[in-house]
């Protein structure tokens, strides 16, 4: 583990944004609205490069804490696996999307409800599946995924 590298990561921030897909999706859903998927999309993206603009980023700290919704859970932690289950997110939303533009459902609802599952299970249970595939990709050595697990 790299200690200069380690950063801290809150939490509830994560939580946040896994709260939101998954109503978003859901609601997505229902609807039956590619627009809402894409929303997610961009959220997911935006938040996968960390842009300080990105919704679920600015809905957690201009609203959620301000208003004592909810504590930050600052832990030690990588923010890179993170953003790397948002832009697999992202990807898969954005490719939803794009199949519910031009007509093909069901291969994107599948996709919508992958997107839900794995949010649901990282909201619940605390596994990350995207972080976890960060981290082998780090253990095979593969290019960009510098990042090793926290020991704790």
């Amino acid at each position: 583990m790299a200690t200069e590298t380690l950063r801290k990561v809150d939490q509830t921030g994560i939580k946040v944004g896994q709260g939101t897909t998954i109503v978003l999706l859901l609601l997505g859903f229902v609807l039956n609205s590619w627009l809402l998927v894409g929303i997610v999309a961009v959220s997911q993206l935006l938040s996968a490069f960390d842009a300080p603009f990105a919704p679920y980023r600015l809905l957690y700290q201009r609203v959620i804490k301000p208003l004592g919704i909810t504590r930050p859970n600052v832990i030690r932690d990588n923010p890179e696996p993170h953003r790397f289950a948002q832009l697999l997110g992202g990807l898969m939303n954005t490719a939803a999307a794009a199949l519910l533009l031009v007509g093909v459902p069901t291969p994107a609802w599948v996709l919508v409800w992958v997107v839900i599952a794995l949010a649901n299970l990282n909201f619940w249970l605390n596994f990350c599946l995207g972080c976890w595939m960060y981290y082998q990709l780090h253990r095979l050595g593969v290019p960009g995924f510098t990042q090793s697990p926290v020991e704790g």
